[in-house]
């Protein structure tokens, strides 16, 4: 009897809250809101009707209704916008009013509305300024950045030859190289292949990047389906692997600030340190703070790691596939470069085949689909459509890496489409891995290094095949805040 009316006062709780929220959104305007699918029911709206990975779904409404339409999720209004010319309007010629991050579940117990990555307003201005400043001192875009790139591409070399070219996944060793490289800029040190701690910290990290942009999303519009009993979006893993990797950053904090030294400022988290003490002595007022600080932190560590050492398992993947296309990259590095020496950045220009090669995956891939929804400050008017005070904005990215127009074939993975007639590179405006505008990627200039580094001395050392089997790896991804790899196997021969 007691589970009876508990349920009874749930569902007049929950349609009391559906009733304010739609009246709330259902008269501020004459304006109408972007057109939307029917049949939104009472407390789920249209959330029904959306399937595990939604992204075919959105594309057949956005060829339904057009570059932009809404959805009632839950009590909030998710705003969709497609296309790169209107994606561009909104957040480049708009930015102001799309930089927003939205008060939802799952972005507020996973961000607590700090750091970069998931803060607004004056706190997330002052920790991106603060934070590309940095960068860009500890050698962002530079040769000194590009050496230390170089070391970690040696060690994930050497351990592509100890597998002896046996059958292997690559993928978890290529997470650590990466993440290696962004412990080197922001911790200041590196870590072993095979250390227990630091595997088990990548381990979370890519469980919670699963479950946070999959099962558990659904708690950004309808948050109170937590309280149903058992753990049925994972939050109890997502908070266990989240205490984990805070842990792993505030040791590494309190060890800095145990022996912080102006005088020797060689990695992310001193220079923060310093920055906070030089805005305390000058009594300037600041979001520069402890807590702020772990969330960069966590922020640089998290997407710096996964969507480069994705998008590189990903290339592996199409290479099994699509072995002319590794073939005519190894030609090109073997015809310019030799086997003789690593490649450098200096060797890019001389690569437009490799380099084109590392765009089409990152087209096809499509690794942030919807990046990180946004929101809007204000009521705001686009296209003669309302799109409401706090209304949720996501971001079709693929409305953009995958336009029929644009594109012509996209369905093919076909490198030569970012070559022009003279065998040079082109950089289309539609290619916007990304995303564009105030938003885009903190760390896109270092990701586009790794990539070439990683992948053109992987193609100049070893050749990659399937398993003796024939196995070949799945191309439909595993859809979470990236889009991973299926586990898959191959082996790793090296070049004669």
């Amino acid at each position: 009897m007691l589970d009876v009316t508990t349920c009874l006062v749930f569902v007049v709780v929950f349609l009391c809250v559906w009733l304010v929220q739609r009246s709330k959104h259902g008269n501020q305007s004459v304006l109408p809101l972007p057109p939307s699918p029917p049949l939104a029911l009472p407390l789920v709206g249209h959330l029904y009707l959306m399937p595990k990975d939604p992204r075919e779904q959105l594309k057949t409404w956005r060829q339904q209704y057009g570059d932009i339409f809404h959805l009632q999720f839950g009590s909030h209004i998710l705003v969709v916008i497609s296309s790169y010319q209107w994606l561009k309007e909104a957040f480049v010629d708009f930015g102001d009013f799309f930089s927003q991050r939205p008060d939802v579940f799952t972005l507020n117990e996973v961000g607590k509305k700090r750091g970069v990555a998931l803060s607004s307003g004056e706190t997330w201005k002052e920790q991106r300024k603060v934070a590309l400043d940095i960068l860009r001192e500890l050698g962002l875009g530079k040769n000194i950045l590009a050496q230390k790139i170089q070391e970690e591409v040696v060690e994930y070399l050497k351990e592509l030859e100890e597998e002896n070219g046996q059958a292997f996944d690559p993928c978890r060793r290529t997470h650590h190289g990466i993440a290696n490289i962004i412990c080197s800029v922001v911790f200041g040190q590196r870590y072993e292949h095979g250390d227990p701690f630091f595997t088990k910290c990548l381990s979370a990290l890519q469980s919670n990047m699963r479950d946070v942009g999959g099962d558990a999303s659904i708690l950004n519009f309808m948050p109170y389906l937590r309280f149903l009993p058992g753990d049925l979006f994972h939050l109890k893993r997502i908070a266990r692997n989240a205490s984990l990797l805070d842990k792993f950053c505030l040791d590494i904090y309190l060890e800095h600030l145990q022996r912080y030294d102006e005088n020797c400022i060689d990695d992310f988290i001193s220079a923060y340190i310093r920055e906070m003490k030089r805005k305390e002595a000058a009594g300037e007022p600041t979001t520069l703070n402890e807590k702020n600080l772990l969330q960069v932190v966590g922020d640089l560590f998290g997407a710096g790691t996964e969507t480069t050492a994705s998008t590189i398992c990903w290339a592996i993947a199409y290479f099994l596939h699509y072995p002319q296309v590794q073939e005519k990259c190894f030609q090109e590095i073997q015809d310019k470069i030799g086997s003789g020496r690593l490649p450098t950045l200096q060797d890019k220009l001389d690569l437009p085949y490799l380099e084109a090669t590392i765009m089409e995956v990152q087209r096809k891939v499509n690794i942030v689909p919807f990046g990180i929804l946004r929101s809007v400050s204000q009521d705001f008017v686009f296209h003669d459509y309302l799109i409401p005070k706090d209304a949720v904005i996501m971001p079709l990215m693929e409305s953009a890496l995958s336009d029929d127009q644009m594109w012509g074939d996209p369905e093919a993975f076909r490198p030569e489409r970012f070559l022009d007639g003279s065998g040079k590179c082109i950089h289309p405006a539609q290619f916007i891995p990304f995303s564009l505008g105030r938003r885009m990627c903190l760390g896109e200039s270092l990701a586009k290094m790794e990539l070439f580094l990683f992948l053109s001395a992987m193609i100049q050392r070893f050749i990659f095949l399937p398993p003796e089997d024939g196995t070949l790896p799945s191309l439909q991804g595993i859809l979470g805040i990236t889009v991973g790899n299926q586990p898959f196997k191959m082996r790793a021969l090296p070049r004669k």
